[in-house]
């Protein structure tokens, strides 16, 4: 008996995901049940970066932004007697509502090397608010 109720469950969901579903309230009003795996999916970070370390002057970068509006980069640059610079800045929203959004972002930079000589670094933190008319 067990195994029959858990079989005939089984059947159920494995009907029930493939297959969209149609229904009607109690107002007449019709709606379409779909299963998950046919909806769209979320949208992924976008990774992007270039350039190159390689010769007498180069740099790159690397970085991530999400579509929540967070994300991350780090910069590379050199040049042959001008020292190396350094980079890194994220970005993080933290709060969102309809069309505003506010987001805190911080970033480090740095020289290293080269005629002028280390310096020490730069650092930042900054407030952002957007707001879409």
């Amino acid at each position: 008996m067990k195994s029959a109720v858990i079989l005939v469950l089984v059947a159920t969901l494995a009907f029930a995901s493939c297959k969209s579903l149609i229904v009607q309230d109690e107002d007449g009003q019709v709606y379409s049940l779909t299963p998950i795996s046919s909806r769209q999916k979320r949208e992924e970070p976008k990774w992007y970066g270039g350039g190159g370390a390689n010769g007498k002057q180069g740099g790159g970068v690397i970085g991530v932004m999400n579509p929540n509006g967070s994300g991350g980069q780090v910069k590379y640059g050199h040049a042959n007697g001008y020292g190396h610079d350094v980079s890194v800045d994220a970005r993080v929203p933290v709060w969102s509502n309809g069309q505003s959004t506010l987001n805190v972002g911080g970033g480090f930079d740095r020289h290293v090397g080269g005629w002028g000589g280390s310096h020490t670094g730069d650092k930042r933190v900054g407030i952002n608010f957007n707001h879409r008319f």
